[in-house]
């Protein structure tokens, strides 16, 4: 192992094993050390020779032939804890009396030489003398056999986590459970989240999903978790799961007395402290909670009930029942009014919603009230409990408009938190930027593209549930100018816009309003920001089949379909391969469906589909019945002969087939919202297995028509990322013990793949 060492570990080697220490150098290469000595020193020099980057170095210094003490340092200026924490726990007490680190201006030769090699930290130290030394001096050399024999490991740089939290709301976003599973274990790994945390990013995990019922019945999460000064999303999730869990099946059916008893049993009774503060949260479901929390107090606020009225939008399938929950209530007269609601003093009222811990409320009514030194600390502390701009911009308006001899009187405290709320909201001229300071979309695309503190537009984004999406999402202009802003960045802070892209998405598209046609430039920058990242994950590509049919579905110009199929083209280059064969040919499948504004769009949609088709045959010998099948379904499709497909055909003879299934009389139900896809499964299952029984279904709530068809499938298809909540629990229940054939994508060949693969 000598011979093996390179030239320059001899050079380092002779200058350590020289005088002072007692062991020269020439004595180990001719072997005329003594042999107790040699059996020390040769195991650390086969690890030396070995190159290994990750094993420690542990020498010896000798007095009289015996060994005084060591010199242990790390290969590198890192991992030196480590090396103190296991030669510690090898050695301990027992053996070791004397263990210290060698300072960088010690004048310690041995030590020099050993950082001048390696460029670590060195520690020095020295046990008994007699048996226990040498007996240190065996356990040393234990020690370096198994370094030895220890597997390498790679070190794995661990990513921020702001870039896993990323990718972990996109796996939410396309219902991928097992990746967001593993990306939820990768934030574990981090060690930066304490319990609370973990326990947001579980319930953030089954709202994602749409586990709703299972966060909604787990009284004791929610009844913990209420007590906790909660972040928006996971109180946002709270609230929803609750309110679809309990609430949406009357709210749909609009009976108003069974809604607000319903409310006060599942919602407002066991889980009061939730509705301490909305934080500003415009999500509709959480927006009608609060306003029914309001409705079943003794005394609601008619300003608040307006005020939360206004924020369902007039779109949404409640609006009018809503509006008709917010209306004033008849006025009484005063010998019909029970004695239990005999009006109180505004103040009063004002204190006692206060008292209970009801921030909005309290806000509201002392925000009606006039100033006093009392009801200034008790607005302070609503505005630093609820932490929406504009509850800060309201008071100081109030404060502004009592004038200076006002706030003169108020004392020293109570000014410096107002002081540092006017910092806070922007209202002073040398105002920092803090992730308060950007309340809206806009506000936030133009701090990026102004080069703001990206840290603090970073962290801003956990508020994105209390921004207003209106502006970006009904106005062409402004959509325009947001996409504009976006695209335009560059480094950190276009980094930060892709990871922005779930919260974007989640914001615009959410299932609860009709995306008009201003979200256009929206969606094409979410499409470019996912496409042109440089690794693309699956959830990565599902995205972009979401986004391809919400832009077919909005409509696109001549220019913007050319662009988007160009950028299709890339992604093919990139991902083109049997794995991904599924996710290609439902995209090819969307653009045939999608109407095509000219002919130059026909022939760059028909030129993607042949670009697929020329990378399929490197793999057509893999192909499988159904996987010909939709290729021959799209030729018709792009008006192809079938001469096109080339090599992707069906097998010739019956020795070359795979054995097909007997179906006949058989029933697979395919449930999808996805129709066209489901009406062209259908017809490709009865070509492949004659005499089946395929039905479709696409039906959104529980209805006696899909139970039935649960009960009665052999096999039912269902298309989870196509789909609504209320059907799934519809089918489980229904089937009972039996579990439906979970679709990963939402065309036909997923459809196929998902019927074959049930069928092994």
């Amino acid at each position: 192992m000598i011979a093996d060492l390179a030239p320059s570990e001899v050079a380092w080697l002779r200058a350590f094993f020289s005088a002072p220490n007692g062991l020269d150098w020439e004595r180990i290469e001719d072997r005329s050390a003594p042999q107790a000595l040699m059996d020390h020193v040769l195991p650390w020099l086969h690890l030396i020779s070995s190159g290994s980057s990750q094993a420690a170095i542990v020498l010896p210094f000798v007095r009289s032939g015996h060994i005084v003490g060591w010199y242990a340092t790390t290969r590198g200026p890192v991992g030196a804890f480590e090396l103190k924490k296991e030669l510690m726990g090898w050695l301990g007490p027992t053996y070791l009396e004397h263990f210290d680190v060698v300072p960088f201006d010690s004048r310690d030769p041995m030590a020099a030489i050993l950082r001048q090699r390696y460029d670590g930290v060195v520690y020095r130290f020295s046990g008994a003398v007699g048996t226990k030394g040498a007996r240190m001096a065996d356990l040393l050399t234990t020690f370096a056999c198994l370094a030895s024999r220890r597997p390498l490991t790679n070190r794995m740089p661990m990513r921020p986590v702001g870039a896993i939290r990323s990718d972990f709301e996109r796996a939410l976003l396309v219902q991928d459970a097992e990746r967001a599973e593993t990306l939820l274990t990768e934030l574990r790994g981090t060690g930066r989240l304490n319990e609370e945390n973990l326990r947001y990013l579980d319930v953030r995990l089954k709202a994602g999903l749409g586990l709703w019922p299972q966060i909604a019945r787990d009284h004791w999460l929610i009844k913990t978790l209420s007590d906790l000064p909660l972040p928006v999303q996971v109180l946002a999730d709270l609230v929803e799961a609750l309110y679809r869990t309990y609430l949406d099946d009357l709210e749909a059916a609009g009976d108003t007395s069974a809604l607000l008893n319903a409310f006060k049993q599942h919602l407002s009774v066991p889980y009061p402290r939730l509705f301490a503060t909305r934080r500003g949260i415009r999500t509709p479901r959480v927006i009608k909670a609060f306003l029914l929390f309001e409705r079943v107090l003794d005394r609601p606020n008619e300003a608040l009930l307006a005020d939360l009225a206004s924020l369902v939008s007039n779109d949404d399938p409640g609006h009018l029942l809503f509006a008709s929950l917010a209306a004033p209530a008849p006025a009484q007269t005063p010998s019909s009014i029970p004695e239990e609601l005999v009006p109180v003093s505004d103040e009063d009222e004002a204190e006692a919603a206060f008292d209970d811990g009801q921030y909005d409320r309290a806000f509201a009514l002392y925000n009606d009230l006039p100033l006093s030194k009392r009801s200034v600390q008790r607005l302070l502390s609503c505005v630093l409990v609820v932490e929406t701009n504009d509850v800060r911009q309201s008071l100081l308006a109030k404060i502004d408009r009592a004038g200076p001899a006002f706030l003169a009187s108020l004392p020293i405290p109570v000014l410096k938190k107002l002081g540092d709320l006017r910092r806070v909201s922007g209202r002073t001229s040398n105002a920092e930027t803090t992730s308060a300071t950007i309340d809206g979309w806009f506000d936030w695309a133009e701090g990026l593209a102004a080069g703001l503190e990206v840290s603090a537009l970073a962290e801003s984004l956990d508020n994105a549930l209390a921004w207003d999406v209106t502006p970006i999402t009904r106005d062409d202009a402004t959509a325009s100018k947001f996409a504009s802003l976006l695209g335009g960045l560059s480094g950190e802070a276009a980094e930060i816009a892709r990871r922005a892209v779930p919260t974007i998405f989640h914001s615009v598209f959410h299932d609860d309003v009709q995306f008009a046609e201003a979200v256009r430039p929206i969606a094409i920058l979410l499409f470019d920001l996912i496409a042109l990242d440089d690794t693309l994950t699956p959830a990565d590509l599902e995205l972009l089949q979401i986004l391809c049919g919400k832009l077919l579905t909005i409509g696109l110009s001549a220019s913007d379909y050319g662009n988007l199929v160009s950028a299709l083209e890339d992604v093919q280059g990139r991902i083109g391969s049997y794995a991904h064969l599924a996710w290609s040919l439902d995209i090819c499948e969307v653009l045939a469906i999608a109407p095509a504004p000219n002919d130059a769009a026909r022939r760059a949609r028909q030129g993607f589909f042949l670009l697929l088709v020329g990378q399929a045959q490197v793999f057509a010998h893999r192909l499988e019945r159904h996987d010909v099948l939709s290729f021959t379904l799209l030729t018709r499709d792009y008006e192809l002969d079938l001469e096109v497909l080339g090599a992707i055909t069906l097998p010739r003879s019956a020795g070359e087939d795979i054995e097909t299934p007997d179906l006949s009389g058989k029933l697979i139900a395919i449930y999808t919202l996805a129709e066209a896809a489901a009406r062209r499964a259908k017809v490709a299952l009865i070509e492949m297995f004659p005499g089946v029984r395929v039905e479709t279904n696409a039906d959104t709530v529980a209805t006696a028509r899909l139970t039935s068809l649960a009960k009665a499938s052999d096999i039912f298809v269902f298309a989870w990322k196509s789909s609504s909540h209320q059907a799934y629990y519809c089918v489980k229940d229904a089937m009972g013990e039996r579990e439906p054939v979970m679709v990963a994508g939402k065309g036909t060949a997923s459809l196929l793949r998902a019927v074959l693969d049930s069928l092994r």
